[in-house]
């Protein structure tokens, strides 16, 4: 089955989110497709429902949790990330065995942490591997309900202020996992939300992750591409 629900949570330009619903539609054309935005963002065509919520640009962290749990959906869904672009169907098939699934961070997991980032102090953590302090990432989770994400919620918001402003969504997601309360399954980055520096197009990925600034430009270059009629999965170079 290919008619699974996508979410997702974006303030601000909407060119990055308008290329993820394009790919989800050329890739799960059946699917419903959430936005979930403040009160002022541009709508985005050819999603199912957009839902503006009162949020605060200067803590995203918790305005995307809070996003995810006002959204109530009571169905299975995948929460992604906006800096994304399907490559690939996705089918209910990969998550069949547990009820949450996280994406496990592949790449780069020895980098020490830059306890600094954005001028917060993140000292705690200073001389740890990215790895080991956030071992799953926020871009790819998959949710039997959204009442996982009424529990990151109330687990941000008892964390220090920093964590608000960045971090608190991976820290969250590592506090509930390591609580046990959930069925939680976990899905590789390298194979279902990876970086293009680790990835060719059609070699398995399910979805590629653009993150950063320094990726945008790769990210519309790229969608030209997947979203044209030379591109379908499987994806072979000598079609071309």
């Amino acid at each position: 089955m290919t008619d699974i629900n996508f979410v997702f949570f974006h303030v601000g330009d909407v060119e990055q989110p308008r290329l993820l619903v394009k790919s989800i539609r050329k890739f799960n054309p059946d699917s419903k497709i959430y936005f979930i935005t403040d009160k002022v963002t541009e709508n985005i065509d050819d999603v199912t429902e957009t839902l503006r919520i009162e949020c605060d640009r200067d803590n995203l962290m918790t305005s995307r949790l809070k996003a995810f749990s006002q959204l109530k959906l009571n169905a299975h869904a995948i929460y992604m990330d906006t800096d994304v672009l399907l490559v690939r169907p996705i089918t209910l098939d990969l998550f069949l065995d547990h009820d949450v699934y996280l994406c496990l961070r592949s790449h780069d997991k020895k980098r020490v942490i830059n306890h600094q980032i954005r001028m917060l102090d993140l000292s705690e953590y200073k001389g740890k591997s990215i790895g080991d302090i956030y071992p799953y990432l926020a871009c790819f989770t998959y949710t039997k309900n959204y009442l996982f994400w009424v529990d990151c919620l109330e687990t941000i918001n008892s964390l220090d202020k920093k964590f608000h402003v960045w971090y608190g969504d991976q820290e969250a997601l590592r506090i509930i996992n390591d609580s046990k309360i959930y069925d939680i399954g976990y899905l590789d980055e390298s194979s279902i939300c990876t970086l293009p520096d680790f990835s060719s197009i059609g070699d398995g990925s399910y979805s590629l992750h653009f993150k950063g600034a320094a990726r945008k430009v790769e990210m519309i270059r790229l969608a030209e591409f997947i979203l044209s009629e030379k591109y379908s999965y499987p994806f072979s170079p000598t079609k071309q």
